[in-house]
């Protein structure tokens, strides 16, 4: 019986101290994640709550298992700060190089010049400053605005220049030195004009149009008085779609179409125009005697149109005809017709533009028509 008892008391004594131990080591474990605990129950601490209470705050301690996720989070902000100084700059410069994937946006290009439909309630100054130009740009580059600004026809169609300039239309025998001279400008400031498109003098050819900066057009009266006006006829008679005639020399023009003017010459208007109104396909005779040198279609400006080189040097031209007789090469006579009166191109009416180019220059057809 003493040896049974003496087993029992030993095995009672092993069990508190491993009791004890364990507590050590909670303790322990405590200390580490959180700081120093006191977790050393008392007698009255553990009477006074249930059992099963105080059983389940031993086998899972929530000091210890509340504090070990902190210290991980604490150990991997300390990681994170302490990266590698090669891993620090390698993700730099990875950011820098994503940037320079991005594609930069694409400029479009400026056009030399812009057409523009009238709307109900536009003036020449709201449309002026919708496109920021002087009011007098779009007066001088649209005969129909410069012979009544204050009148614009809905729907009708206007050159705005995409700057402050003249929009000329190169035709046959211009060159560049000549349309700078005739309006006071530099060459290098229609070569510079980026929206021109050009990059020497060589570069102009027939049929271009261009910008010229800074050119001043002019504006006319409002009724100009004409320098000769014929009476018109009560009635004229239906002429012959293709009248017949011999190849002659000339001295001097002759009118290529009998009627009254509605735009006379002047800085931005190159020619006068012959009104046609009623008489859409008549015949448009040859003002002089010569060669021929271009019978063309030009959908901006002049439409269908010849140019005709006299013997004497001059030149002159017909545009906006409904139908081109002649070709190119062809000797034709005076009075011989060479198309019919129409209004293709950049037109508002029937009509005959007309022009006579002596030395390179156009000068005022009135001046030299009997």
């Amino acid at each position: 019986m003493k040896a049974a008892g003496q087993s029992l008391t030993e095995y009672r004594r092993l069990a508190l101290h491993g009791f004890a131990l364990s507590l050590a080591v909670l303790a322990l474990a405590t200390t580490v994640a959180g700081g120093a605990v006191d977790i050393t129950p008392s007698t009255s601490l553990v009477r006074s709550r249930p059992v099963a209470e105080a059983n389940a705050g031993y086998l899972r301690p929530p000091v210890l298992l509340s504090t070990v996720p902190s210290v991980l989070a604490r150990h991997q902000a300390e990681a994170a700060a302490i990266a590698s100084p090669s891993e620090t700059a390698a993700a730099a410069a990875e950011t820098p190089a994503l940037a320079q994937t991005t594609p930069s946006a694409t400029i479009a290009a400026l056009p030399a010049y812009f057409t523009y439909t009238i709307q109900p309630g536009d003036t020449v100054d709201s449309i002026a400053n919708a496109y920021g130009v002087d009011p007098n740009y779009i007066i001088w580059n649209n005969p129909l605005v410069s012979s009544d600004p204050d009148v614009l026809l809905v729907g009708a169609t206007l050159v705005v220049p995409s700057t402050n300039g003249l929009v000329y239309n190169v035709t046959l025998g211009d060159n560049l030195n000549a349309i700078a001279d005739a309006y006071g400008i530099d060459v290098s400031s229609i070569i510079d004009y980026a929206p021109n498109g050009i990059s020497s003098p060589d570069t102009v050819v027939e049929g271009l149009v261009l910008v010229l900066p800074g050119a001043i057009g002019y504006t006319p009266d409002p009724d100009p008085a004409p320098s000769y006006q014929e009476p018109i006829p009560a009635a004229v008679p239906e002429p012959d779609p293709v009248p017949v005639y011999q190849p002659v020399a000339s001295v001097g023009y002759i009118w290529p179409y009998y009627s009254s003017l509605s735009t006379y010459f002047s800085g931005w208007h190159r020619g006068i125009d012959i009104d046609g109104f009623g008489n859409y396909g008549a015949a448009v005779a040859a003002a002089a005697s010569g060669t021929v040198v271009l019978a063309a279609y030009d959908d901006y400006g002049y439409g269908y149109h010849v140019i005709i080189a006299h013997d004497d040097g001059s030149q002159t031209l017909y545009a906006h005809l409904s139908d081109i007789w002649v070709g190119q090469g062809q000797y034709v006579g005076q009075g011989e017709a060479v198309g019919a009166l129409g209004s293709t191109g950049y037109s508002t009416g029937t009509h005959l533009h007309f022009e006579i180019h002596i030395g390179g220059y156009a000068v005022d057809p009135l001046a030299y028509l009997p």
